[in-house]
């Protein structure tokens, strides 16, 4: 499947989760496709989707131990984002609505970097959010996903 995903862990089960990710799908100026209500598109018209999976979909379980631990909570879902085109013009709009979700279900945001992060993006992180360090990627709370959005390395891994 072409595109780029971001992943968000969350508490919550998917029954009270999908209200907030539609709610929040249109809050970043998505429409619904209403021949697939699983396909939104942007104002510029790129294709998104989300999928309510189990947290061990695509997280190894050692990982979810982790940042159940650092959360104090059980993770009972895994919200899938995904822009349907390699298009780098669509990572932003994910990149926001990844934080959007997270700050509404306490999620953590799985994040990837082409390159293994700096010592002071890393503290960067940790100084606005809470920022779970897992070999050469992050686990970022919404404040924490809010600061990787806000900054000038800002990128989205496909």
């Amino acid at each position: 499947m072409a595109g780029t995903a971001l992943s968000v862990l969350t508490p919550y089960l998917s029954e009270r989760v999908e209200p907030i990710v539609v709610a929040e799908f249109g809050v970043v100026g998505m429409t619904r496709n209403a021949a697939d209500p699983w396909l939104w598109h942007s104002a510029d018209g790129l294709p998104y989707r989300y999928s309510l999976d189990r947290p061990d979909h695509e997280t190894d379980p050692s990982e979810i131990e982790i940042v159940e631990r650092t959360a104090g909570r059980m993770m009972r879902c895994d919200i899938g984002l995904h822009v349907f085109v390699s298009d780098v013009a669509g990572r932003p709009v994910l990149g926001r609505l990844a934080q959007r979700v997270a700050e509404k279900t306490e999620g953590w945001v799985f994040v990837e970097f082409r390159t293994r992060p700096s010592a002071s993006l890393l503290e960067h992180f940790e100084s606005n959010g809470r920022c779970i360090r897992v070999e050469d990627h992050v686990y970022l709370d919404a404040p924490a996903m809010a600061a990787w959005y806000a900054h000038p390395a800002f990128h989205v891994v496909k």
